[in-house]
C-alpha cells in the first residue's frame, strides 16, 4: 500500500477544501522542476589564480580615467540641447511607488473574485461527477471495514431494505428534499444498541445518523449546535447530516446538490481563511452568521471524502476500537496528561498495531483470533492502569 505524508488531527474527518486541494496540485505540477536533480557544474579543468599586483591602484586609476574620457567623448557626439534634455529626464526618473492601500484592496478583491470563479467551476465539476450510487457504496464499504476490523461486532450493521423503513411521510413534513430522502432509504445504519453507546463511537462525542428512527429525522433538520440556538432555522433541505454530534463533536453533511461533504467541528465555526467562507463577505448579523456557517464550511467531493476515510483506517493511520480522541498512533501526548493516563493510551495504541499485524491485517486477516487476543490485552492494560492510578493517588496523600 502506498504510504502518504503524515496528517494530524482532524484528518480524516476534516479534509482540505476542493479548491485548496486543486490549487496545491496545480502548484506541484507547475513546479515539478524544483524536485529535479540539477547536478553540479562540471570542472572544466581551467584554473584562474588571482595574484595581487603593485600596479593595481594605477590600473584602477587608468580605468577610471578611460571611462571618464569615454563619457566625455560620448557627450561631445550629442548636441547641447539634447544632452540637457537627457540629463533632465534622468533626474526626474524615480522608482515606482509601492501599492497604496486602495490599490492593495483592489488587487485583493480581484484575487478573491478569481478564486470564487475557480470555486464555482470546481463545484460544477463535482456536481457533474456526483454519483449517489458510488457514495452509498463507499459509505457501506467504510462501515463494513469497521466491522471487519473489530470496531463494531458482527451483525452490527443494518442494510437496506430497512425494517422498519424510513418514515417518508414525516421526512417530507420536516422539509427534506427528495434527493436526501432517497439516500436515507439506501444507506446502511449501525444498530441502535451500538450506535447509542459511547464505547462504539468512531467520531468523538458524535452519533451516526439513523434515519429509520424518527428522532434522527427530526434532529437532522437542525443538528447541534443549531437546535439550541433560539430562532435558528432548519438547515438547507438538500443537506443530509450523516452524523448527529454533541458538544465538541463533528458535523458531517452530504450536500446532495453538489455531491460534496461539508465537515467541521461543532466547537467554533469552520475556518474563515477558505474561499468558501470569504465568498459570502462580511455578515453583520452575528446570529445569521452562526445560523448559516455550514454554508461556508470547506467542500470536499463526497467520493474523495469517504475514500480518504477508508484509507485512513485500512492503512492503520487511524485506529478503530479505542477512543476516537486517541485514534492517531503517531500523535504526541499532551504534556498535561497524567503519567498513568498517557501510558495507558500509548499501550492501547501500540498493542492494537501489534495485534493487527500479528493477525494478518489486511491480506490474511483472522478476525476471531484478533478479537480474542485484544480482549485479553485490554484487560491487562486496564489492570495496570488502575494500579498506576492508585499509586499516584497514594503519593499525593
Amino acid at each position: 500500500m502506498t504510504t502518504r505524508p503524515y496528517k494530524p488531527y482532524p484528518w480524516p474527518w476534516g479534509q482540505p477544501s476542493i479548491l485548496t486541494t486543486s490549487a496545491e496540485e496545480e502548484r506541484r505540477q507547475a513546479n515539478f522542476w524544483l524536485d529535479a536533480d540539477l547536478g553540479e557544474d562540471e570542472d572544466d579543468g581551467s584554473e584562474v589564480e588571482y595574484v595581487p599586483s603593485s600596479d593595481d591602484d594605477s590600473a584602477s586609476s587608468d580605468s577610471d580615467d578611460s571611462e571618464e574620457t569615454s563619457n566625455s567623448a560620448s557627450d561631445q557626439d550629442i548636441s547641447e540641447s539634447e544632452l540637457a534634455q537627457l540629463h533632465a529626464n534622468t533626474a526626474e526618473t524615480t522608482f515606482p511607488s509601492s501599492p497604496t492601500p486602495s490599490t492593495k484592496e483592489i488587487e485583493a478583491q480581484e484575487d478573491l473574485s478569481r478564486l470564487i470563479a475557480d470555486l464555482v467551476k470546481a463545484e460544477q465539476d463535482a456536481a457533474t461527477a456526483y454519483n449517489p450510487d458510488e457514495v452509498v457504496a463507499l459509505i457501506t464499504e467504510f462501515y463494513e471495514l469497521l466491522v471487519t476490523m473489530g470496531h463494531w461486532p458482527e451483525g452490527g450493521l443494518r442494510c437496506p431494505p430497512h425494517d422498519p423503513p424510513v418514515n417518508e411521510t414525516l421526512a417530507v413534513q420536516l422539509g427534506y428534499a427528495p434527493a436526501t430522502i432517497s439516500l436515507m432509504h439506501r444507506l446502511p445504519y449501525v444498530t441502535s444498541k451500538f450506535n447509542d453507546s459511547d464505547r462504539y463511537e468512531i467520531v468523538a462525542r458524535t452519533r451516526l445518523a439513523d434515519y429509520t428512527r424518527d428522532k434522527s429525522l427530526k434532529e437532522g433538520r437542525r443538528p447541534y449546535p443549531y437546535q439550541y440556538i433560539n430562532g435558528c432555522p432548519d438547515i438547507d433541505p438538500w443537506l443530509l447530516p450523516l452524523t448527529l454530534p454533541h458538544r465538541d463533536g463533528w458535523n458531517v453533511m452530504l450536500d446532495t446538490r453538489l455531491g460534496c461533504v461539508r465537515a467541521y467541528s461543532t466547537e467554533g465555526s469552520p475556518s474563515q481563511n477558505t474561499v468558501e467562507w470569504r465568498r459570502h463577505g462580511e455578515i453583520s448579523d452575528e446570529d445569521e452568521a452562526t445560523w448559516t456557517e455550514y454554508r461556508r464550511a470547506p467542500l470536499v467531493p463526497a467520493a474523495r471524502y469517504f475514500s480518504e476515510l477508508i484509507y485512513a483506517y485500512r492503512s492503520l493511520e487511524r485506529l478503530p476500537i479505542i477512543a476516537p480522541d486517541i485514534s492517531d498512533p503517531k500523535e504526541e501526548r499532551h504534556p498535561s496528561y497524567a503519567g498513568w493516563l498517557g501510558d495507558s493510551q500509548q499501550a492501547e495504541q501500540q498493542t492494537l498495531l501489534k495485534l493487527y499485524r500479528e493477525c494478518g491485517w489486511p491480506d490474511d486477516w483472522r478476525r476471531a483470533e484478533f478479537v480474542e487476543k485484544w480482549e485479553i490485552e485490554k484487560k491487562e492494560i486496564g489492570d495496570r492502569t488502575r494500579e498506576a492510578m492508585l499509586r499516584e493517588g497514594r503519593k499525593r496523600h
